[in-house]
């Protein structure tokens, strides 16, 4: 490269930095709508948060009282039975393979 070159490399190079540093200044005033935006998300996300939260705490409940009805109806099998449906399940799985 010639000094002629670089000289005008050097000059695009400023024009382009002014330009950056121009933007640079006008996105302050930009982002303050923004933050009005970014507030709005995050009431958003809060509320599907509590919405998330809801139905894990429903699912779990369901989960509770299916665990509770499960219990309750093994209790009232013969343990004899149980224990032969769950062996001829086992050989059938195996047999199945």
């Amino acid at each position: 490269m010639n000094s002629d070159e670089t000289a005008t490399e050097l000059a695009k190079l400023r024009a382009e930095l002014a330009a950056l540093k121009d933007a640079q200044q006008a996105a302050p005033a930009a982002t303050a709508p923004d933050a009005s935006a970014s507030a709005a998300r995050d009431e958003v996300s809060a509320e599907t948060n509590e919405a998330i939260g809801e139905e894990e705490d429903e699912v779990k409940s369901q989960l509770h009282e299916l665990a509770e009805l499960l219990e309750n109806e093994i209790r009232d099998l013969p343990t004899i039975t149980c224990l032969a449906v769950f062996s001829v399940g086992i050989l059938m799985g195996r047999l199945l393979r």
